[in-house]
């Protein structure tokens, strides 16, 4: 008889364990998953914050990276122009210039605008180096030869005297 009493209670335990079970898994197969999403829309804010130093004005662009817009946009033209920098599918010229601006003209560090522009600090240095390369070849095109002759104005002023004695 004991048997049979113990053969009932681990059958009894068996089933429960297995109504539990089948119990947990419907419960789960009814839970409505919502999928997850990054709290930050990286692509939006970056967009945003570019699109928030160059339409804010003037002055504003000038403080963030210390060129007008328009002048920003003929840079970015010029360097497209001479194949000297291009677009890849996830950093327009646009931002690598910015980027590289703010990095030279705010004496900002690696890390601080991978953290406002959402990138690796990796891919902030590698475009920072590929558009230093580019404007150091503008400068066949930019930079003049220094001529022997000094203006008139400057050799008869006194107060350019000590610095272009002749």
């Amino acid at each position: 008889m004991d048997s049979k009493i113990i053969h009932a209670a681990c059958m009894g335990a068996v089933v429960t364990v297995i109504a539990t079970w089948l119990a947990i898994i419907e419960q789960e197969r009814n839970k409505i998953y919502i999928p997850r999403e990054p709290r930050i829309n990286a692509i939006a804010q970056r967009e945003f914050y570019i699109d928030n130093i160059l339409n804010r004005g003037d002055r504003h662009c000038v403080e963030q990276i210390r060129i007008k817009h328009v002048v920003l946009y003929r840079l970015c033209d010029v360097l497209t122009s001479r194949n000297l920098l291009r677009s890849t599918q996830n950093v327009s010229i646009r931002e690598q210039v910015i980027v590289f601006l703010q990095i030279v003209g705010q004496n900002q560090r690696f890390r601080v605008i991978s953290g406002i522009y959402y990138r690796f600090v990796e891919t902030i240095h590698r475009y920072f180096r590929i558009v230093l390369k580019a404007v150091f070849k503008l400068y066949k095109h930019l930079i003049k030869d220094l001529e022997d002759t000094i203006p008139a104005e400057i050799m008869n002023n006194q107060r350019f005297y000590p610095y272009f004695k002749v």
